[in-house]
């Protein structure tokens, strides 16, 4: 039935798109996952056009 595995098998994980970081050369499964990175880890401080959520500044 398979309900509660994994979602793939070895021989399938050769088969996925990895997407990497122009920046830092991680990897990942998803291009938004890769996206999200390279906003949050590599964006100046202070450029983003969303306000800082977090009161403290860190």
């Amino acid at each position: 039935m398979g309900l509660f595995g994994k979602k793939g098998s070895d021989s399938d994980q050769g088969s996925k798109k990895l997407f990497k970081c122009h920046y830092c050369d991680m990897t990942f499964d998803e291009k938004e996952r890769m996206q999200r990175h390279e906003r949050k880890a590599h964006r100046e401080r202070g450029g983003s056009d969303l306000p800082n959520r977090n009161p403290f500044g860190f």
